[in-house]
């Protein structure tokens, strides 16, 4: 009898788990925002996640808060805070751990009018190996970001 008692309650146990993960990790709705990503920080007692803020244009009513429960994802979109992005985006049903609704699962750098000459510089420079050599040096030691940011003119 007591075997049977317990293995309802575990049984139990396991559908109430089950169904309160689903409710937790149900997506509501998803979609893109694009703007300019003015601030993202680590925050949390229990469970840390990159809170952010997005403008989406000028004033108070056009931010969007949104949270990143992805470290990996967090930690490389802090690199370009201030930069306009894409962020790809789940709504979830409710936010337990996390400030807000919003969890952003993806996002793409925008390009601003500036990177479209960087990259036909790029592409000038790429056809002299020893042009290439002597650049990616120099960028290496100033500053190792921009160099992703010339990979990325090469696709």
């Amino acid at each position: 009898m007591k075997k049977k008692i317990i293995l309802i309650l575990t049984l139990i146990l396991f559908i109430l788990a089950g169904a309160t993960y689903g409710l937790l990790n149900y997506n509501y709705s998803n979609g893109i925002r694009s703007g300019r990503l003015v601030k993202l920080s680590k925050k949390g007692a229990l469970v840390k996640t990159y809170e952010g803020t997005l403008d989406e244009g000028s004033g108070d009513q056009l931010t969007w808060n949104f949270s990143i429960h992805d470290t990996e994802l967090g930690e490389e979109l802090v690199k370009h805070t201030g930069q306009k992005v894409n962020l790809e985006y789940r709504e979830l049903l409710y936010k337990v751990f996390y400030k807000t609704k919003y969890d952003v699962t993806s996002w793409k750098l925008l390009k601003t009018p500036g990177s479209v000459n960087f990259c036909r510089l790029v592409n000038i420079m790429r056809k002299s190996r020893f042009v290439v050599e002597k650049v990616k040096q120099l960028i290496n030691q100033y500053d190792s970001a921009l160099l992703q940011e010339a990979r990325n003119c090469q696709k």
